[in-house]
């Protein structure tokens, strides 16, 4: 996770229920929100195993599974957790300003 970038609006808080990932586009760039225990969370929406879109998948507690092949990822840290993924996810800082979901994401070129 980087600490330079663009920090960017991607949805209003209110519209992400507890336990609910969101799929959002950035440009070119496919980010998933997440809401777990009442703290906001973002990563890539790819899986990086078949990029399939992890927002069409399932949070199981603190982790999301892609929708195509059950790969699993740790929603905080971005981690694979093991077949069929060996890949991890990015994932991004994530602030709320006026009730907006905001994601630092990296700068392109």
């Amino acid at each position: 996770m980087s600490d330079t970038g663009e920090w960017v609006a991607l949805l209003a808080a209110s519209a992400l229920a507890e336990g609910e990932v969101v799929g959002t586009d950035h440009g070119d760039r496919k980010v998933a929100l997440y809401r777990l225990t009442g703290a906001f969370y973002a990563t890539s929406n790819l899986c990086t195993h078949a990029h399939a879109l992890l927002s069409y998948g399932w949070v199981e507690g603190d982790r999301i599974r892609c929708p195509l092949h059950a790969a699993c990822f740790d929603i905080a840290t971005g981690k694979a957790q093991g077949f069929p993924v060996t890949q991890d996810i990015a994932t991004y800082p994530v602030r709320v300003t006026e009730g907006i979901i905001e994601v630092l994401l990296p700068l392109s070129g």
